[in-house]
């Protein structure tokens, strides 16, 4: 059943999955998209303020984000708006698990096109403590109930 911007239950967090990177993961990432030393070789980070091997920030967003379009396939999405608020807490380190958790933050019908409206969500990913690493938000642009 497919949820639209009036079903969102605002402020509800709902999980969405657990990921975890491999070394080769952030050394490929980080050699096309964030090449920096930390991201691309252990020794090299080792002699940084992150001590060994870790995710870039970008990298982790995409894991997280990914896991959160999987969860929420059954909402009418009709395009991404906007990443905002990015706030990265504890370096993502390869091969520990982070759990994602989500929950939706504004829902408001467009003043242009009474057939959308846009929706905010607020993402967390969690180290095996349970102590949130990251978190970042993203807009949607997602429909209305027809009718």
């Amino acid at each position: 059943m497919t949820r639209f911007l009036d079903d969102l239950p605002i402020g509800h967090e709902f999980p969405c999955g657990d990921f975890s990177l491999t070394p080769d993961e952030i050394i490929a990432f980080a050699h096309r998209f964030d090449p920096q030393p930390w991201h691309l070789d252990d020794a090299l980070a080792r002699e940084t303020y992150f001590e060994s091997l870790c995710a870039s920030g970008l990298h982790s967003q995409g894991a997280a984000i990914s896991l959160v379009v999987r969860a929420i396939t059954d909402v009418a999405i009709v395009a991404g708006g906007s990443l905002h608020e990015a706030r990265f807490f504890a370096p993502v380190r390869p091969t520990q698990t982070y759990s994602v958790l989500a929950r939706w933050t504004e829902a408001r019908a467009s003043r242009s096109n009474p057939e959308r409206g846009v929706a905010s969500i607020t993402i967390d990913a969690k180290d095996a403590q349970g102590s949130v690493v990251m978190t970042c938000g993203v807009t949607y642009i997602v429909g209305r109930k027809p009718g």
